[in-house]
């Protein structure tokens, strides 16, 4: 595995790795806000590439937020390098980094919760909203988390439509009995919007 210097971006620190490549793409590891903390929260963001207007909102808020943040965060970035914006390959080569490299190093690291990062045309495919949270796991502790996103993001709802990317992603992490949730937003929203919201559910995370 081919290794190489990234940014963690907590007080300044300038260490990190990229965890996987393959000839498809590869994906990066990046840690954020309070590093002492026994409480992660991980973030998936790039599983299907051509949803990365939310991807980098995310990612942008994790970073601007992440000096003032209770818990510390894990970003894992997937880059699909090979038809990325084919739809079909471009999701499943996404789909298969994540599984191969995003997966396995979740499992170990056993955070409070994992939720995957998604974009969607919403009603113009078959979806009954454009911006909802997907629980994958089922247990008290998912529950519990779901009821607090929604009651502080009253936009969202809780809505599990199917998809491809859960059997690679969010469902083996689900198995192995930590939380996991799919949370989508509406591809057409601003860049700012996706930003703010992210910077919303950000807070939340940090206070689940």
């Amino acid at each position: 595995m081919n290794k190489a210097s990234i940014n963690i971006f907590s007080d300044n620190k300038t260490t990190g790795e990229v965890i996987g490549n393959t000839s498809y793409g590869y994906v990066e590891k990046e840690i954020y806000g309070n590093q002492s903390s026994n409480e992660t929260v991980v973030i998936i963001t790039g599983v299907h590439p051509r949803e990365s207007g939310f991807h980098n909102a995310t990612a942008a808020a994790v970073k601007d937020k992440s000096k003032n943040l209770s818990k510390k965060y894990i970003l894992y970035r997937i880059h699909v390098t090979k038809n990325a914006l084919n739809f079909d390959t471009g999701r499943m080569n996404g789909q298969l980094l994540a599984n191969k490299f995003v997966v396995p190093d979740v499992i170990k690291i056993k955070p409070q919760i994992a939720v995957d990062i998604h974009e969607d045309l919403g009603e113009s495919v078959g979806y009954r909203y454009n911006r909802f949270i997907y629980p994958i796991s089922k247990d008290n502790e998912t529950h519990n988390y779901l009821t607090s996103i929604t009651k502080n993001m009253s936009f969202l709802e809780i809505y599990s439509p199917g998809g491809s990317s859960p059997s690679y992603v969010t469902k083996p992490i689900a198995r192995k009995g930590i939380p996991a949730i799919v949370y989508e937003t509406y591809k057409k929203d601003s860049y700012e919007k996706k930003y703010s919201d992210a910077c919303q559910f950000i807070d939340i995370l940090d206070k689940l």
